[in-house]
């Protein structure tokens, strides 16, 4: 399989990765109302564990709602997508780590270390639009580590930025 048919059957199943972004960026919304309404370490665990439901909902809306089948198999970009995830787990282990010192830091870390797996995803997808959202969730952190923006605020703003741009991704998708 070359690569631009591998990232069209991509685009095909995973509905161009937006159910994906769309499921992680409810997960994000909903762990920023945890850490402002209870507090931040049950809001990291809400990111956490809830990190895990993202696949698994999102291979569900894309089949229930889009109708869409699964990737061919053997599809070299299926396999990079789930490389990319050790990187994220890494990333969660080195932000729950470096909270039990600067417990703000948590959601920073873990929305820089989720920008730059999106930019994985622009050679997954072969949509440069990835490459926006990484690199905006990028800078939502750097200007959190900066500013000392509260944690919550940061998972609202990861998380609203995934919603808004999963929207430019489903709704012409669903036509």
């Amino acid at each position: 399989m070359h690569l631009r048919e591998a990232q069209r059957d991509m685009r095909r199943a995973y509905v161009n990765g937006g159910v994906g972004i769309f499921v992680s960026g409810l997960l994000w919304v909903i762990a920023g109302t945890v850490t402002f309404y209870v507090d931040l370490f049950s809001g990291m665990a809400t990111l956490f564990f809830g990190g895990m439901l993202i696949h698994p909902l999102s291979l569900f809306l894309a089949r229930g709602v889009y109708r869409r089948g699964r990737a061919r198999a053997p599809n070299p970009m299926e396999m990079l997508a789930l490389q990319s995830t050790a990187f994220l787990i890494i990333g969660l282990v080195i932000a729950y780590l470096v909270s039990g010192t600067y417990g703000d830091w948590f959601f920073a870390i873990a929305l820089a270390v989720v920008g730059a797996r999106y930019l994985v995803f622009q050679t997954v997808y072969g949509m440069r639009l990835y490459v926006m959202l990484g690199l905006a969730l990028i800078a939502i952190a750097a200007v959190a580590f900066w500013a000392g923006i509260t944690p919550a605020f940061v998972a609202f703003a990861g998380g609203a930025t995934e919603l808004l741009i999963s929207a430019f991704i489903l709704v012409p998708a669903k036509r």
